[in-house]
């Protein structure tokens, strides 16, 4: 009986072979078995068909090339494992979306820990922590934009500082002005303008009503190139040389021709160039004292005075409004006289810039913007005098005022000298001198405070 590989039920049945060795299919209904047609069944066929077979080996399974196939004809049907670096995208996460796609569903955390998308497989790249950094991005990005919105509020508050402060022409005209020495030297001038006063304030402050205004209290701050700066309190009832008025008081220097008299008086009764000029007025003084809420003064004795009716007790206490003027101002009640009253006004400013030097106004943009309003209101600059200047100024009387630096008064040879313009102030001619050399020079002073 002949070997027919159909009757072989153990083998694989074989795909039609492809390219030109496939058999055109038959359009009429064949005999599985034969190959041929029902109607047209030969005998003698079957048999030729059966010599046309050949023998399957025994002992192992068929293979495609025992009935005369290639393997690459096959290639398409074999799976390959592919490795993936990451997750398909557009997956749900789902583990039916692994399963019968090629992929192992435990390869993948299918809605896990990142809200059902897939995450890496087993053995892959960890992921990156882009969550974290987008975090601390956000943070920084929030942190410069609250530094950009401060550093453009005290932009403002300064802007307006600046803009509220008035301009006085204080340039001398002389030619014979000093030449610039060792340092910049900035006046300060308190005046005793009732101006900006109404009756009932005037009154009430005890400032009398008197019309005009004299240097009522006058301050050099020498700034030295190194080193700490100088304060130095000049007698308003100094008896000095006016340049082209005579010998008089140098605070009627002031009364007579303004700001640029009294810094020409200066410089010629020195010789140290002025660099900056700064005056308040007696409404002014109030205003800022009020504003940073009065000055604690600590006082070794009590205070009193008829004159400006003023009674402070001994001990530490807040000074506002009249009392604090009439402190600075008192100089009847005072055994020293000018020299104690020239004192007490540099230990006062130095407690004033104290209190406006504190970084609950200097860091706090609408305090600062309050209190440097205030004061830029109630003060007037010279009209060469820079924001740079002026800001100087600020950092000299800081430095002043927290103990860095002398303090001290021209030096006196007679405080009660008889002259044309009543009792004066005479200054000691070599020891004046000497001080003024040192200031010019950059040498150390000679004197004491």
């Amino acid at each position: 009986m002949p070997n027919r590989p159909e009757d072989d039920w153990t083998r694989p049945i074989p795909r039609s072979p492809r390219g030109d060795r496939a058999r055109p299919r038959d359009p009429e209904p064949y005999d599985s078995w034969t190959g041929s047609s029902q109607d047209d069944w030969d005998p003698q066929a079957d048999d030729d068909w059966a010599d046309q077979t050949r023998e399957l080996p025994t002992g192992r399974r068929a293979t495609a090339a025992d009935y005369g196939y290639s393997d690459d004809e096959f290639a398409d049907e074999r799976w390959e494992e592919v490795e993936y670096a990451e997750a398909p995208r557009g997956r749900t996460g789902r583990r039916a979306d692994y399963e019968g796609g090629g992929y192992d569903a435990g390869d993948y955390d299918g809605g896990g820990r990142h809200g059902g998308r897939p995450g890496p497989p087993r053995g892959g790249a960890p992921r990156r922590p882009t969550r974290r950094r987008f975090r601390l991005r956000r943070v920084m990005a929030f942190l410069l934009l609250i530094v950009l919105a401060y550093v453009a509020s005290m932009i403002w508050a300064v802007a307006s500082i600046w803009s509220s402060i008035d301009r006085v022409d204080s340039t001398p005209t002389n030619a014979a002005r000093p030449g610039a020495g060792s340092g910049s030297n900035f006046l300060l001038v308190g005046t005793d303008s009732r101006e900006d006063l109404t009756r009932d304030e005037r009154n009430d402050l005890v400032t009398g009503h008197t019309e005009g205004a004299r240097a009522d209290t006058i301050m050099l701050l020498h700034l030295p190139d190194g080193g700490d700066p100088v304060l130095l309190s000049i007698p308003r009832d100094s008896y000095v040389e006016i340049p082209g008025q005579g010998s008089n008081k140098i605070n009627a220097a002031y009364s007579i021709g303004g700001p640029k008299m009294l810094v020409d008086t200066v410089e010629q009764s020195t010789g140290l160039r002025i660099d900056g000029y700064l005056e308040i007025g007696f409404g002014g003084f109030v205003e800022v004292v009020g504003t940073v809420g009065g000055v604690r003064m600590c006082l070794d004795e009590p205070v009193t005075d008829e004159k400006t009716r003023l009674d402070l007790p001994a001990g530490c206490q807040e000074l506002a409004g009249k009392e604090a003027l009439n402190y600075v101002r008192m100089r009847y009640g005072d055994p020293r006289g000018d020299l104690g009253r020239v004192e007490r006004q540099r230990e006062f400013l130095a407690a004033l810039t104290q209190e406006m030097a504190k970084p609950a106004t200097v860091l706090v943009p609408w305090r600062l913007h309050q209190v440097g309003t205030a004061t830029g209101s109630a003060i007037a600059l010279g009209e060469d005098t820079s924001m740079w200047e002026a800001g100087r100024i600020a950092l000299g009387m800081r430095s002043i005022s927290n103990g860095n630096g002398q303090s001290l008064t021209v030096p006196v040879a007679n405080t009660n000298y008889q002259t044309a313009a009543g009792s004066s102030v005479l200054w000691d001619e070599v020891a004046a001198a000497d001080l003024f050399t040192a200031l010019r020079t950059g040498a150390p002073l000679s004197i004491e405070p």
